[in-house]
Parts: C-alpha cells; structure tokens; sequence
C-alpha cells in the first residue's frame, strides 16, 4: 500500500529527516509514505488550487491558518472527536495550535497539530551590559526596547538589522507582537475587520517601525540570512529569528567567538505570534477505506509524543504537543525559559477564513510603511507609520466588504 503525502519543504535535503522519521511506520504499517515536495513560494496556491478542483493529495501538511479556507471549501476530511481525542486532543496539544484545528462555526476538527513555530530575541550579553543596558529587562516592552536602542546607538553599536525595502513572508507575524502590546491586533476576532489604525495597535505598531532608523544604511536591504550573518560576525547586538537559529549562530564558520560566548535568547516584547503546521486528509482518500485507515494512523503517529519529541531532535522544530516540551532539551539555556513564556502568553493569529489573502495584504502594507520610514527620514517614523497605517486600513475594510 502506498499514501500519498505532500509536505512543504523548500529543498530534497530539507525532507530528509522526515524520510528518516517515516522509517519505523513504513515497516511496522506496511505501508509506502510517498513524500511529494512543494516549495514554500508555491505551496498556498497549489494547495487552493487542489482544494477548489478537488484534486488535493491523500494527506498534507499545511499552514495552521490555512484550515479555515480548505475546510470552507469542503475539501478535508474532518477527524471524529474520538480520533482527534486518541491523537491527543486538547488535552496534550497545545493550546494556541488547537484554537485553529476547526473550520469557524462548523466547529468541526479538520486538522491535527503537528509543529509550531514562533520568533524569539537574540541578544548580545556583553554589548548590552556595556551600554549599562540589563538583558532581563531592556525587551520587556516596545518603548523599553526602543530605549535600549537608543543607548546601544548612543554607545557606538549598531542595534541590529532587519529585512527590509524586500518582501519578507514573516513580517506580519514578527509585527504582530508590537500590534498586539497594548490590547490591538490586525484583524477582529469577531469577524474579519481591519483593527490596525485603532489606537491600540496604532501604538504598538507605530514603536515597530521607530526602530527602523536604529539600522544605519549598511545594514538596510538586508535578506534574513544576511541579518543573521551580520549578528553571527559581531556586527549587531540583537536578531529576530526563529527557535532553531541558536544552532545556525553557534555552529556558523563566520561567528565571532564574542557572540557564542554571549548569546542569550528572549522573547520579542509584547504578546508573540503562536503558528505552525498542521497535518489534514483530503476527502480523495474515503474511496478506499484501507487508504484510509493508513493516512489516520499515520497522522496518529506523527502527533504521538515520542514521535515529535525525535523530530524536534533530528529537524530542531517544536512540538505541537504540550507534554513533549519536559523531554526536550536546547544549545542555549535561556532558550528554553524563552520558549516557556512564548507558549504561556503568545497566540496565534484571528482563525478566520481567507487568512492568507489578509496576509498578503498586510505582509505589502508593512514593507511599503518600513520602506517610506527608511527613505524619508526627515519625517518621524511614528507619524510616517499613523499615518500609512489609517490609509492601508481603509483600504482593506473595502476589500473586505467587497
């Protein structure tokens, strides 16, 4: 027996710690796991695609916001309480990667959480004691934070590089955690209403983009993995990354023995961003019940707690899972406390419909606003982004309705 399985991977190399991971199902289930690959670039709108045709692969793995839409277009085949509770259910999985297992009002189970995946602080130990700046405190909030810019600057060192004046697919997720600082958000939980320009997220959003100057001319323009080679040499104080960029800065052939000696790692001020992968079955599979019963169990198998405690291990991405975090460990020690306090307060984005089309919305407007705050410096950054802000709102709530 063979199963289909599409996963999201941006290379072959990338998937072969699942292939590894697959190794002891496929002997013990009898079963083929054909893994089929699809870059990130290309994988919502092939996804849409097979949705709307109903020509979707037997089981994929899928972004958790994407739920919503799929579901909507009754292409998933939703899991029983009895099978979702068997897999972990709210009991064991986390709570933020639950919320977004069901399709709106339906309230059906279309999804089982599989990673999760949030962006923390790196900081720079000694260069921030050396701007009389205490790592414990200056990340605490947005305005602490920009403060602490300020001193880092005033002291001669370059706070840090961010992507900018480029698309950057993770903008809106980072951003969210300055939206949310003082109570606001993108969008309305209720239903899907721009919220941005309300003074709540105005705030937090508005001591975002004030950070944008701190990043002196040499260091604007920059791709992810340039900003991240920029910290690792000693060039920056602080980066915005993912969990797993602790190994790529210590393990790097470029970082400055200063940094691996001082690395420390925090969560981003505010209320951080909670998102991840799910796993799902499309309905191509209930023609054949042996099919199946294959794709459940491999589904089963991959959420179990063993199982994703090794996949963290060997890929070095988090569990969906809440009991898994007591069995694993992390390069850095104040990883984990970091990790802890993200999943204590940090959620993830509104669960509505059409996500990924607010999403791109969004993710343009925060280019376009970092971009005229990097270009007309003559204007403050917190006016530049009021204003923008008002604009871009209005502009959605008529997409919206429309």
């Amino acid at each position: 027996m063979e199963l289909n399985f599409l996963t999201i991977a941006d290379s072959a190399e990338d998937l072969q710690p699942l292939h590894q991971l697959l190794g002891s199902f496929q002997s013990q289930a009898q079963v083929n796991v054909s893994l089929q690959r699809i870059g990130w670039d290309r994988a919502w709108q092939t996804l849409l695609m097979a949705a709307v045709e109903g020509k979707g692969p037997q089981l994929s793995q899928i972004g958790s916001t994407w739920t919503p839409t799929l579901a909507m277009l009754e292409a998933l085949r939703a899991f029983s309480r009895d099978e979702a509770n068997s897999m972990g259910g709210d009991r064991h999985f986390l709570p933020q990667a639950w919320e977004t297992v069901s399709s709106g009002d339906l309230r059906e189970i279309n999804a089982i959480p599989w990673t999760i995946y949030t962006f923390v602080l790196f900081y720079r130990r000694d260069l921030l004691l050396r701007a009389g700046l205490d790592p414990d405190q200056v990340f605490l909030t947005p305005q602490a934070m920009r403060e602490g810019f300020t001193r880092l600057k005033k002291d001669g060192i370059t706070p840090w590089a961010f992507p900018s004046l480029h698309p950057y697919a993770d903008l809106v997720h980072i951003a969210s955690s300055w939206a949310r600082a003082n109570g606001g958000d993108f969008i309305s939980a209720d239903r899907p209403k721009p919220v941005f320009a309300r003074p709540e997220a105005c705030r937090g959003l508005m001591d975002f983009f004030e950070l944008f100057p701190f990043m002196p001319p040499s260091a604007r323009g920059l791709s992810v993995e340039a900003c991240t080679q920029a910290f690792a040499r000693g060039e920056t104080a602080v980066l915005v990354g993912g969990v797993e960029v602790a190994d790529e800065l210590l393990g790097s052939p470029q970082a400055a023995q200063e940094m691996r000696a001082n690395l420390g790692v925090t969560t981003l001020p505010g209320v951080p961003w909670i998102g991840g992968d799910h796993l799902v079955i499309w309905k191509n599979v209930l023609p054949n019940a042996e099919n199946e019963k294959a794709a459940l169990e491999l589904v089963r198998f991959l959420s179990r707690k063993e199982t994703q405690v090794e996949f963290f291990k060997i890929q070095n991405v988090l569990p969906a899972r809440s009991d898994a975090y007591d069995e694993i460990s992390f390069s850095l020690d104040t990883t984990l406390p970091a990790v802890r306090r993200v999943l204590e307060t940090g959620r993830p984005h509104p669960h509505v419909r059409l996500w990924r089309r607010i999403e791109a919305f969004l993710d343009e407007m925060l280019l376009d606003i970092g971009s005229r705050v990097l270009q007309t410096s003559a204007t403050p950054a917190a006016d530049t982004a009021k204003e923008m802000l008002s604009q871009y709102e209005q502009k959605l709530a008529a997409v919206l309705k429309g």
